[in-house]
């Protein structure tokens, strides 16, 4: 896999620049997202605790249960493939592709502490925190392998402004797999989350996600479309 990321810089507000001073920039980390947690109110749950829209499992939430400190939009150099079975979602999850692709996957990132961070991958793989992620091995390109479940690899990609981004993959490469069908409220999830951080058409983020392999034939781009408008995603 390559660097792995196109970043769009979005200018972090006052408020976020006074934080970040606060908090000091070498325990920051923007971490990219492209699964359901591009659903802001989906992945608060990890920081906040809460059980997300369309699942039965309640997340505990992170030692520092703080807000992201700033969000943007990202395109990934690599696609997404569902597969295998999650029993949260009753059906697929996303993992990224080691292989570059014609056509990135779209993402969001978040601006949060690396001890967040590892919270977030403990609680994806259902693991004890903390968890020791080794940040100082994480670069643009790099794969480094945690004692976990299936997102046990955390991918390096290009830096923002000399903060390190990193995201988490599977280690047996995804494409390797065979495609499985996400459920509804995962698809749903995860094409709302696109929606609040990508200025793009409905019709255009329905065709981008129905691209990626496990989501034909169960859905088609007029019915990921129109997950647009069906349910919440907030955490109950």
């Amino acid at each position: 896999m390559g660097r792995g990321l196109e970043a769009r810089t979005a200018v972090p507000a006052p408020t976020t620049l006074a934080a970040m001073a606060t908090t000091g920039s070498e325990h920051l980390i923007w971490y990219a997202s492209y699964g359901s947690n591009v659903n802001r109110a989906r992945f608060l749950c990890y920081l906040r605790g809460g059980t997300p829209h369309g699942t039965s499992l309640r997340q505990r939430g992170a030692r520092n249960p703080s807000l992201p400190l700033a969000d943007a939009p990202c395109v990934f150099r690599s696609a997404i493939r569902f597969a295998g079975h999650s029993v949260r979602w009753d059906g697929a999850p996303a993992y990224l592709e080691h292989q570059p692709a014609e056509t990135g996957a779209l993402g969001r990132r978040y601006l949060i502490t690396k001890d967040q961070f590892a919270d977030v991958v403990a609680q994806e793989n259902g693991a004890e925190i903390p968890l020791t992620i080794p940040f100082d091995d994480i670069r643009a390109g790099s794969h480094t392998r945690v004692d976990t479940r299936s997102y046990d690899t955390i991918v390096g990609l290009d830096p923002v402004d000399g903060i390190p981004v990193a995201t988490f993959t599977s280690s047996t490469p995804p494409e390797h797999r065979d495609p499985a069908a996400p459920s509804t409220a995962y698809l749903g999830t995860i094409v709302r989350g696109l929606a609040e951080v990508h200025d793009l058409a409905a019709e255009v983020l329905a065709a981008h996600l129905h691209q990626a392999h496990g989501v034909a034939p169960t859905w088609s781009a007029p019915e990921i479309q129109r997950l647009l408008n069906i349910g919440t995603t907030g955490p109950v």
